[in-house]
């Protein structure tokens, strides 16, 4: 513990001080730093661009017959940012990033984790001659946090499951056959 003693400052200074403190406080609150986080790997054997157009949510595990699987995703979240409300737009997302026109979510996961933090307090008290002091005290302390994930793939409608391509392209006709000349009349005998 670490314990420092001063005599408080005169109430200008201590006007501009909170003054500070306040602008510091809203600075920090708007470039504060956010828990969600995911990630989306292409796993198929699809290679698509990403996706831009709306994103089809399969909450079975299953997706539709036909769809070519792309990848898997997983997004995460902690403490009042770990909402589904918050996850599921970032999970449709990543899954459209690896060219998912449809995300199929396997499950969703909470677990709880200790976390290890610094605190720091200040304190006032009265010292001799009727004066306050403050004092600072700086320990550790344990604090236990909520994550949590959602997790599953991305899938295609649009994209061919390999080895089921045609053999020509399905733009390209096959050339016609040339008509069949009629014969001449010394062909035909005559």
């Amino acid at each position: 513990m670490i314990t420092t003693m001063r005599r408080p400052a005169k109430p200008a200074v201590m006007v501009r001080m909170a003054a500070l403190a306040l602008a510091a406080a809203f600075g920090l609150a708007g470039t504060a730093c956010s828990s969600v986080g995911g990630s989306a790997i292409r796993t198929g054997p699809v290679q698509m661009p990403a996706y831009t157009g709306p994103v089809a949510i399969y909450s079975t595990g299953q997706a539709p017959p036909g769809a070519v699987d792309l990848g898997v995703v997983e997004v995460h979240a902690a403490q009042q940012e770990a909402t589904v409300d918050t996850l599921m737009p970032q999970f449709v997302r990543k899954a459209a990033e690896i060219g998912g026109n449809i995300a199929v979510v396997d499950g969703i996961r909470a677990r709880f984790e200790v976390v290890g933090r610094t605190h720091i307090e200040t304190f006032y008290y009265t010292c001799g001659l009727g004066a306050t002091c403050a004092g600072t005290r700086v320990y550790a302390a344990n604090e236990e946090m909520m994550v949590v994930s959602v997790f599953g793939r991305a899938f295609s409608t649009n994209a061919v499951p390999p080895g089921e391509q045609p053999l020509i392209p399905p733009n390209e006709a096959p050339p016609a056959p040339a008509p069949a000349a009629a014969p001449s009349s010394s062909e035909r005998g005559l």
